[in-house]
């Protein structure tokens, strides 16, 4: 009995012998794809015996393709990169090589800027709790600091000018500071700017107040709508509060928009809807 073997369509068999017997099947010659290798066995005037055997060759480099998916459906021009890589005895490892670049996915971004929100909340409350520690602190009889001494100290430090900076400082860093930042800038797409929005620069502070007074939402801002709600500061933050926000808002980033008093917030707030 003698055994032949064929690949695909060859009339000429690759190896013939009696079996059984091994055999070495060389590739190198073969375009990568799809195979067929064929044994054929018989005695010569008798019937043969063929056995089919499908196999793929993969001598040549990987491809790898970014942009289009098997049978995908798509319609005009679209970007699809390629890249190809192969290695052989000796070669050096180079990963960037056997790496295909691909976009930052958007739920990484997301993510991103969940994360960073969460931490500018974190440094909020942080500067609130260091805000209520110092205020704790600050001089009173246990200090040593009496009456008659308080009255003596320069009178630009206690002035009411100079507490509402302060109180106004203190505020908007614990509670406006963690969405609209310290700069003023916001964040873009999620929380909106007040260095140079129109409210905050307008003459007539009253959409100003009533802003903080009774919160915002669906309405966009700059042309561009928000989606996470401002929300009502009127049963948290008291007249005083208000102004003092208020007024770091409209004077701080190079504002210069008129002040307003705790009486207007006062005024407003007995006109709000309840």
């Amino acid at each position: 009995m003698r055994v032949r073997l064929f690949v695909d369509d060859e009339t000429s068999p690759r190896a013939e012998f009696e079996p059984p017997d091994t055999f070495e099947l060389d590739t190198t010659g073969l375009v990568d794809g799809p195979h067929v290798l064929r044994v054929v066995a018989g005695e010569d005037g008798a019937p043969a015996g063929v056995e089919t055997i499908p196999f793929s060759v993969r001598n040549g480099p990987g491809i790898a393709v970014v942009g289009l998916a098997e049978n995908e459906t798509v319609a005009g021009r679209i970007p699809i990169l390629v890249n190809a890589y192969q290695s052989r005895i000796g070669d050096e490892f180079e990963p960037v090589r056997a790496e295909t670049p691909a976009p930052i996915p958007t739920w990484a971004w997301v993510l991103c800027l969940l994360v960073g929100v969460w931490g500018l909340y974190f440094l909020a409350a942080e500067y609130r709790a260091a805000a209520s520690r110092v205020a704790a602190a600050a001089p009173g009889p246990a200090s040593g600091v009496t009456p008659e001494l308080a009255t003596a100290l320069p009178r630009a430090a206690t002035s009411p000018a100079a507490d509402d900076t302060a109180l106004g400082e203190q505020t908007y860093g614990n509670y406006c500071s963690a969405c609209h930042q310290l700069s003023g800038d916001g964040v873009p797409g999620v929380f909106p700017p007040l260095r140079g929005d129109p409210v905050v620069l307008a003459d007539d502070p009253t959409e100003h107040i009533r802003v903080i007074l009774e919160g915002l939402q669906g309405r966009a801002i700059g042309g561009v709508m928000y989606a996470a709600a401002m929300p009502a500061f009127a049963a948290q933050l008291s007249d005083a509060e208000i102004a003092a926000v208020v007024n770091h808002e409209r004077t701080n980033w190079g504002h210069e928009a008129p002040r307003v008093e705790a009486a207007d917030v006062a005024a407003l707030r007995a006109d709000a809807p309840r």
